[in-house]
């Protein structure tokens, strides 16, 4: 059929639109919430045009199996179970081996960027295994998926879907090629869309950002991350609380559910004050938090965590995550120490040569 008038194109047009935003939701209408996030907004969120949107949503597919996995998270194990996960001999070898690989670049991190490199490894360690597995999923479908038909969670991934869809238009990238996490996370060190565009750097100056293949930009990301969400070089992490109690009495566990419930308002005075040290005297001037994780057997211990474990929950807000880092980054230091002196070669622990 030719259009001949101008009236004639205008509803054509008009149709286009409108077919666009039908199609909008239409990834599976089962799963549709009857209350799905609302586009122009978004756009102007993400300070893109509406039409992109509308194009990237009629190519997204809605996936049940994302729903499902979201549902069940490594998150809901108990410590002595999710650390299993994490704290292997194979993760450690491999973030010991990463270490030595990239060893320039992540002492170059460090020194610009102020993280310490077993750190940044053990993060690419956690999330993708040092870059072996970055995730199965189009990163379109995850973000639609999650931002339209999981209300729970749709203000937070609709616009990381936003943002994903201004990222791909970028960097030029085809929307339905990318590949990640369930959860849509990308690249080495598992960069959502608003991190990789706030926070990835181009590490090695090659004039391009690159987090998929390129180990120097994934370093770089991951430490520049770290620095901009208050990572500090050299402070603590987290230390075992111990009960001492006040004047021989045990700690109450109203007493410790009262102090966590502060969250990062509790200071070490009130720590003190219950008869709770550490092995490392804090300073006055810090917030801190009581955490508790689950042993095998049922019972609980407690960690008082620093601004660093703070600055790991940025990135995962779940203290297993941040844990689990930790206690990773510690094996790969002392693994690469190891390995630097069966070559002959002395390291400081700070990771500085003397």
């Amino acid at each position: 059929m030719r259009f001949s008038n101008s009236l004639s194109k205008t509803a054509l047009s008009l149709g286009l639109s409108l077919s666009l935003a039908c199609a909008a939701f239409s990834g599976n209408a089962s799963a549709a919430t009857g209350n799905e996030p609302d586009l122009n907004e978004l756009a102007r969120y993400a300070s893109i045009d509406r039409a992109l949107l509308d194009q990237a949503i009629t190519q997204a597919t809605y996936q049940q199996k994302i729903i499902d996995a979201m549902n069940r998270p490594y998150e809901g194990k108990p410590w002595h179970m999710y650390r299993k996960l994490f704290i292997t001999d194979k993760r450690i070898n491999g973030g010991v081996d990463f270490y030595l690989k990239h060893e320039q670049t992540l002492l170059a991190a460090q020194r610009e960027l102020g993280v310490a490199p077993e750190v940044i490894c053990a993060i690419i360690g956690v999330e993708t295994f040092y870059g072996q597995n970055m995730g199965s999923w189009k990163v379109l479908d995850a973000l639609y998926t999650l931002g339209f038909h999981y209300p729970k969670r749709s203000a937070y991934f609709s616009k990381e879907f936003a943002n994903y869809v201004k990222l791909a238009n970028r960097e030029g990238w085809a929307l339905t090629d990318t590949l990640g996490s369930y959860a849509g996370a990308m690249g080495m060190g598992q960069f959502m869309p608003s991190s990789y565009l706030n926070f990835a750097i181009d590490f090695d100056s090659d004039g391009h950002v690159d987090l998929f293949s390129n180990p120097v930009d994934a370093i770089g990301s991951v430490a520049n991350y770290f620095k901009e969400h208050g990572w500090i070089l050299g402070a603590g992490v987290t230390y075992p609380a111990h009960l001492k109690g006040v004047n021989g009495k045990p700690v109450s566990k109203a007493t410790l559910d009262s102090l966590m419930k502060k969250e990062w308002k509790l200071t070490p005075k009130e720590l003190t004050a219950a008869g709770i040290t550490t092995k490392v005297a804090l300073s006055a001037d810090q917030n801190i938090r009581l955490y508790s994780f689950e042993l095998a057997d049922g019972s609980f211990e407690y960690q008082v965590a620093l601004n660093n474990f703070n600055t790991i929950t940025r990135y995962n807000k779940s203290p297993l995550y941040a844990r689990a880092v930790f206690e990773l980054s510690e094996a790969i230091a002392m693994g690469y120490q190891e390995a630097k002196l069966l070559k002959g070669e002395y390291v400081s622990p700070s990771g500085k040569n003397p």
